[in-house]
C-alpha cells in the first residue's frame, strides 16, 4: 500500500519542490502518499544542487557545498540515515531496495553539478549529449524508480529527461550566456560559423538566428524519436511522466513560435497554460510534436 504520513521534512521538500505556479507542481497533482514525496524529495533534491551550482559566486563554496551534499547522499544510501530534510523525507519515503538503485542516478546528478561548476564548454555533441544525461536524464529516472517503473521504461524516460534538460538551456540561453555558459558544442557552433564572441555581439540575435533553428530541429526530431521508443514498451506512461512530457513539448513549441528570440528575451509560459497543458496529458497518451 502506498501510505506515508506527511512530516515537516516533506512539507520542506514541497516547498523547494513544488511552488505554486510551477509546472512541475501540476504534473505530480495525480500522485499521492508515498509516491508524491518521493518525487517530491528528489526534485527539492536536484534544485538544491542547481542552487548550488547558479547562486554561489565563490567556486571553492560551491564546491565545498556539493562536496558536503556527497558525504550526506553516501551516508543516506549506506547508513540510511541523515540530518537534512530532503534526505530524511527521501529516506522515509523510498524502501531500501528502490534507495539501492537510485545510488548511480544520484551519483550521476552529483556528478552534473560538479561538471557545471567546472565548465569549460563542449567540444562535441557527445560531450554535451554526456552532460545533459548526467543531469536531465538521471533525474528522470530516479522518478521513475520512485514510482516503481519497468526497467526499459525507465531508460527510455532518461532519454527524454536528458532532452528535457536540453530545452532548458534553450529556454534560457540569454541568461546563461551571461553567466558565462554555453550549452551547445563547439561542433554546432563551428557547423554554423560562429563562436563564442558572436553570443556577445549587438547583432547576435540575427547571427545565431540559424544556429538556434538547427537546435529547435534537433531537439524536436530527437524528442519525437524517444517518445516512440518510449511507446514501444509503454503506450501509456504514469499520469505524472505524461504531464512532464507534454510541458516539455509545450514548452519547446512555445519558443519557436516566440521566434526562438532567446539572448534578450526569457519566453515563459503561463501558470495558467501550465496547468492546462498538465491537466490535458492526464486524459490522453504524449503524442510527437508535428
Amino acid at each position: 500500500m502506498n501510505l506515508h504520513s506527511p512530516t515537516s521534512h516533506d512539507a520542506e521538500c514541497e516547498r523547494i519542490a513544488r511552488p505554486i505556479g510551477s509546472g512541475f507542481r501540476y504534473a505530480s497533482l495525480p500522485l499521492r502518499g508515498r509516491d508524491l514525496y518521493a518525487i517530491s524529495a528528489i526534485k527539492a533534491l536536484d534544485k538544491s544542487l542547481e542552487e548550488i551550482v547558479q547562486t554561489v559566486a565563490e567556486p571553492q563554496v560551491a564546491r565545498s557545498k556539493l562536496d558536503w551534499w556527497r558525504g550526506a547522499l553516501h551516508q543516506a544510501t549506506t547508513e540510511a540515515s541523515s540530518n537534512h530534510p530532503v534526505l530524511i523525507s527521501l529516506l522515509e519515503s523510498t524502501p531500501p531496495a528502490t534507495l539501492e538503485k537510485m545510488v548511480p542516478h544520484l551519483e550521476s546528478r552529483l556528478g552534473s553539478a560538479l561538471l557545471a561548476l567546472d565548465y569549460q564548454g563542449f567540444d562535441t555533441e557527445a560531450d554535451l549529449t554526456a552532460y545533459l544525461d548526467a543531469k536531465g536524464g538521471a533525474l528522470f529516472r530516479l522518478y521513475a524508480q520512485a514510482l516503481d517503473l519497468p526497467e526499459e521504461t525507465t531508460v527510455k524516460l532518461g532519454a527524454l529527461g536528458a532532452l528535457g534538460h536540453r530545452i532548458d538551456n534553450l529556454q534560457w540561453l540569454g541568461r546563461n550566456v551571461a553567466r558565462g555558459f554555453i550549452y551547445l558544442s563547439a561542433e554546432q557552433l563551428q557547423k554554423h560559423g560562429v563562436n563564442e564572441a558572436d553570443f556577445h555581439r549587438p547583432d547576435r540575435s540575427t547571427r545565431l538566428a540559424p544556429l538556434l533553428q538547427a537546435e529547435y530541429e534537433h531537439i524536436r526530431a530527437e524528442h519525437n524519436r524517444h517518445l516512440l521508443e518510449l511507446k514501444k514498451t509503454c503506450r501509456r506512461p504514469p499520469a505524472f511522466f505524461r504531464a512532464l512530457i507534454a510541458l516539455d513539448q509545450a514548452r519547446l513549441v512555445h519558443l519557436h513560435r516566440c521566434g526562438l528570440r532567446l539572448l534578450d528575451e526569457r519566453p515563459e509560459r503561463s501558470p495558467f497554460a501550465q496547468l492546462l497543458t498538465a491537466w490535458w496529458a492526464t486524459k490522453r497518451s504524449p503524442r510527437p510534436l508535428r
